[in-house]
């Protein structure tokens, strides 16, 4: 039922030859949005998202805590959707699944 729903709304890039590239990366966001949600208990009530030099940018954590894993699960989608998977890819969510929870860490 899901790989179909995956199929009419991908199209004809979602294949064989790349399922097990999109299942890796859906799964590494999947890790994303857990690690999110549990660190959200955690954080404080805002972090830190820029800072240019002394200044820091503030915003709520509610939203910092979830824009990692939206903005990976876009960029997947557009991956799909353009036929561009690779290893690569896989690659660069599992360390910007590493790098978000360190930055998570570091607040608390």
């Amino acid at each position: 039922m899901i790989r179909k729903l995956i199929r009419n709304i991908l199209g004809e890039n979602y294949t064989k030859n790349n399922e097990k590239l999109a299942r890796v990366n859906f799964g590494i966001i999947l890790l994303m949005f857990l690690v999110s949600g549990i660190m959200l208990l955690f954080l404080p009530e805002q972090i830190p998202i820029l800072h240019n030099g002394a200044t820091e940018y503030p915003i709520p954590t509610t939203l910092g805590v979830w824009l990692f894993p939206i903005i990976a699960l876009v960029i997947n989608i557009s991956f799909i959707k353009q036929n561009r998977l690779s290893k690569m890819n896989s690659i660069i969510f599992a360390v910007l699944l590493v790098a978000m929870t360190a930055f998570y860490i570091s607040f608390i």
